[in-house]
């Protein structure tokens, strides 16, 4: 029986577990609920990953008997480590069968290990908000993550709540509103079926549900999109914040990651990143302010890039290595850059579309788009020059 080896990308609303070839072909993918042992409890994300792994097993045409060479699991609070030596043992002793070794690393490091080889960082703005900095040893830090009552800014959940306070603010004259609060207003009242301030209180407490008071900020999205000030002033607030998760990060980075061609490689997960254009002008701006204070000209370009395939892939490469097998990895299929900067000496601050005509700074002339793990569309890439400082 030739050897298989599994990864599983732990998320919080859905996992997703891929069983790979020694050669790195994905034989069998299977999805399953989440295994947030944080929210599940670890005998529930056991049974889960076990379930999940064995159905992939069947369809990979292996005997669910037949154990993995290697597990890679990149979960959710995978860096606690009491948590992960009861995760372990009892992977262990409850599913002997399930596989020979076992790595549980966090959802960050899995992404970037699906992204490129030898480290980055992952930006996350989906409903939550996280970033984490993944060395080229292995080393870990991080910003955020924390969630929504006293983190998760810059997700979907920090742009809703923002923009029902301002309004909420307003109309109690307590603070004055940045823009007319006149199109938020209507689309809260729309979004949550209400017909007052009143109505939204049930959403606030009661019946609060995280991910739908979230999908508020698809109402906001629509209406910057549209025009509206408010709306666009949000988001750039929101572009900002996730910046500065960067720029907290700076003084940790192995300087080899500012070297690389592709300068610092950004990892952006989440919805909140198809609505770039709106965050772009806030996020560079905070980019721009703290690559002064703290990383200077060593912080010369980044990119940023979307995956192409679950971080299961990471996943299992982790797990793979872990053993000392490399599973081969094509990282040019498995990520889209879909954005690049570059800091340097000039009059100021520009951001142009990129032309093979005029280009000074790139390898292709296109780059894709991803809409999360699947179809691309095509879109210009961009060049961006500021002065050094």
């Amino acid at each position: 029986m030739a050897a298989l080896y599994g990864g599983i990308e732990g998320g919080g609303t859905q996992s997703t577990v891929l069983l790979l070839s020694e050669d790195g072909r994905i034989l069998a993918e299977a999805d399953g609920l989440s295994t947030n042992h944080w929210v599940i409890g670890a005998d529930e994300c056991v049974e889960r990953i076990n379930e999940m792994v064995n159905r992939a097993k069947r369809k990979a045409g292996v005997d669910p008997l037949v154990p993995l060479r290697s597990l890679g699991l990149a979960l959710a609070g995978g860096e606690q480590g009491d948590t992960v030596r009861l995760l372990l043992e009892s992977l262990k002793s409850r599913f002997p069968h399930l596989s020979e070794s076992y790595v549980i690393t966090t959802d960050a490091a899995g992404s970037v290990a699906t992204a490129v080889p030898d480290g980055g960082i992952v930006l996350i703005s989906g409903t939550g908000s996280n970033c984490r900095l993944i060395n080229p040893d292995g080393s870990e830090s991080g910003c955020g993550g924390w969630g929504h009552m006293i983190g998760d800014d810059g997700s979907a959940y920090w742009i809703a709540h923002q923009a029902v306070k301002i309004v909420f603010d307003s109309m109690d004259n307590l603070k004055a509103a940045p823009h007319d609060i006149g199109y938020i207003k209507q689309a809260m009242f729309n979004y949550f079926h209400v017909q007052d301030r009143q109505g939204i209180l049930t959403h606030l407490h009661r019946d609060f549900d995280k991910g739908r008071f979230a999908g508020f900020c698809r109402p906001i999205a629509e209406g910057a999109q549209q025009g509206d000030p408010l709306s666009q002033y949000i988001f750039r607030k929101a572009g900002e914040i996730l910046g500065r998760h960067i720029v907290a990060v700076l003084p940790q980075i192995d300087p080899i990651l500012f070297q690389q061609q592709m300068g610092l490689p950004i990892v952006c997960v989440g919805s909140v990143w198809k609505s770039w254009e709106l965050l772009r002008e806030g996020f560079l701006s905070a980019l721009i302010k703290g690559r002064e204070s703290q990383a200077q000209n060593s912080f010369s370009r980044f990119t940023l890039m979307k995956l192409r395939q679950s971080s299961a892939l990471g996943g299992a490469s982790l797990g793979a290595k872990n053993i000392g097998h490399l599973l081969p990895m094509d990282y040019k299929t498995n990520v889209v850059a879909f954005y690049s900067y570059t800091f340097s000496d000039g009059a100021g601050p520009s951001c142009t579309p990129s032309n093979p005509q005029t280009q000074t700074a790139r390898d292709s002339s296109k780059n894709n788009v991803a809409n999360d793990r699947g179809g691309a569309k095509q879109a210009d890439d961009f060049i961006c020059r500021v002065p050094a400082r």
